[in-house]
């Protein structure tokens, strides 16, 4: 046992030591090469994930017998509350916030609470048997912490690019399922260990990633702000997904495993994007994971009164991958929006997650209830289920098809007592312009990003890092976008978007 122990001491320790030295290898590596493709620091959203995930597997906490399992549960569920409570209050308070970039004091008290309050969960309150009242306010407390991760990293990557910041969401997804599988391997107590420590990890990450990406261009919140309503459209479709999600694990045969599911799905959907973005180097983009989200809900669905056994764990893992596709997709689309608009992204991000996590939670209430009632054996019961959820898809699909463009406005429209459409921002407009032009002249979706990057006088080194592109394909696309357009330098690109005729 002791040399189990030691064991796992010491792959804890070659995890934590490989996370700083590649981070300070890379410090090194930036100051010499300045077309660095993939930052090492922007995996440091896989950690929060992996931190997540983590926090609602029962093999990572020392649960020994029921009475502990049950007090892991009750930990659970107001860890879930907390998040939800957080993430509203942030959306209460984002005029007053602004930017998490500049308020470093408030990430690390939350970080620190959600490092301190896992420990406390799991080394004393669970396994000593604490108070609830005290167990759920420290779950509660330990929740914020992630919260305020989620929606810095969220504003880190609406500073991104559109290739860049799939890149990154993908590579993140597949590294939080090796960290998380890697926590599950080790023996205890070091697998708690490492799991307090990945909010910590994170946000060091996420304060090395801000030097490589440009903070200062979020938008402060105005004296008399616009009147821009929430886009309900873009919230609805993740509230779907998330119901969705968590009654995937209804054929489970025990009431443990979803967390684990989730991790599998999680690494799933990155490595879809990341073999996509290889394939379909040209097309590559949020909406085709999306649009793959749509069926694979469907066929889980479908399969539901047909699987048994092992089989509803496979429904339980689709369900989950359509779930992360089609948050990354509303995630990129708030983004777009935060940016065309000039909008200041806190609230945004928070009030789509609390709606989210609202939805997951209503989920695993409705799907305990209906394991109680032992309805989850009725195969009339399976059928109906099949039935309203299909109905729920097809309702998600003509929320997405009631937009004409995916950088529509997802119905935020309405920014005055007498206006129907949004404000239009200086770069919402020059966005247009080069979307217009993209079609007139045949570009493609690649294309287009590297056209309006060359209109804001970017150079090749610029765009290579600002989209994750070699040198040779920079170059490639910029020869396809000058003859397609019969221009021959940057100047006549910049003279074509500023000159286009909208009519």
């Amino acid at each position: 046992m002791n040399a189990l122990n030691r064991a796992s001491l010491g792959q804890a320790r070659a995890f934590m030591r490989s996370m700083v030295e590649g981070l300070a290898a890379e410090q090194s590596a930036e100051q010499s090469s300045s077309a660095l493709l993939f930052p090492l620091r922007f995996l440091g959203s896989s950690l929060l994930i992996a931190w997540l995930c983590c926090t609602h597997i029962v093999g990572v906490f020392p649960v020994t017998g029921a009475t502990h399992l049950e007090a892991r549960n009750f930990t659970d569920l107001f860890m879930r509350t907390g998040d939800i409570g957080a993430f509203v209050l942030l959306a209460m308070a984002a005029p007053r916030i602004g930017s998490l970039a500049k308020r470093p004091a408030l990430m690390w008290t939350g970080v620190c609470a959600s490092a301190g309050g896992t420990a406390l969960c799991g080394f004393a309150l669970i396994p000593h048997g604490g108070p609830p009242p005290l167990l759920a306010c420290t779950a509660v407390l330990t929740a914020v912490g992630g919260a305020l991760l989620f929606c810095l990293w969220a504003q880190i990557l609406t500073r991104m690019g559109g290739t860049r910041a799939i890149v990154s969401f993908a590579l993140s997804c597949i590294a939080a399922m090796a960290a998380s599988l890697l926590i599950c391997a080790l023996r205890q107590p070091w697998a708690l260990v490492i799991t307090c420590l990945l909010p910590l990890a994170s946000m060091m990450c996420a304060r090395a990633s801000m030097r490589l990406v440009d903070m200062s261009a979020e938008p402060a919140w105005p004296d008399q702000p616009r009147a821009h309503r929430l886009p309900w459209k873009l919230i609805a479709l993740m509230m779907l997904a998330g119901f969705m999600s968590a009654m995937s694990g209804l054929l489970l045969s025990g009431q443990t495993g979803g967390a684990v599911h989730r991790v599998i799905a999680t690494g799933l959907a990155g490595l879809g994007f990341l073999v996509a973005a290889l394939v379909w180097r040209e097309r590559c983009d949020a909406r085709m994971m999306a649009r793959a989200a749509l069926p694979l809900a469907v066929i889980g669905l479908a399969a539901l009164p047909l699987a048994q056994g092992q089989a509803g764990a496979l429904v339980s893992v689709a369900g989950k991958l359509a779930y992360v596709w089609l948050t990354l997709f509303v995630l990129m689309m708030l983004s777009g929006i935060a940016q065309r608009s000039e909008l200041p992204t806190l609230r945004l991000f928070a009030v789509a997650r609390a709606c989210s996590e609202g939805a997951i939670l209503a989920g695993i209430v409705a799907r305990n209830a209906i394991w109680r009632q032992g309805l989850h054996l009725d195969q009339t019961f399976l059928l109906t289920f099949m039935a309203a959820g299909t109905l729920g898809v097809l309702a998600g699909v003509l929320i997405w098809k009631s937009e004409r463009a995916v950088n529509g406005d997802w119905g935020t429209a309405g920014s005055g007592p007498h206006a129907k459409l949004m404000l239009e921002s200086r770069k919402a407009a020059y966005q247009r312009r080069c979307q217009l032009l993209a079609r007139r002249f045949g570009l493609t979706e690649r294309e287009t990003e590297v056209l309006a990057l060359l209109g804001r006088q970017q150079s090749r080194t610029q765009i290579e890092r600002a989209l994750h592109l070699s040198e040779n394909t920079v170059k490639t696309h910029v020869r396809h976008i000058y003859r397609k357009l019969g221009v021959n330098s940057k100047s006549q690109v910049v003279a074509m978007i500023e000159g286009i005729d909208e009519t």
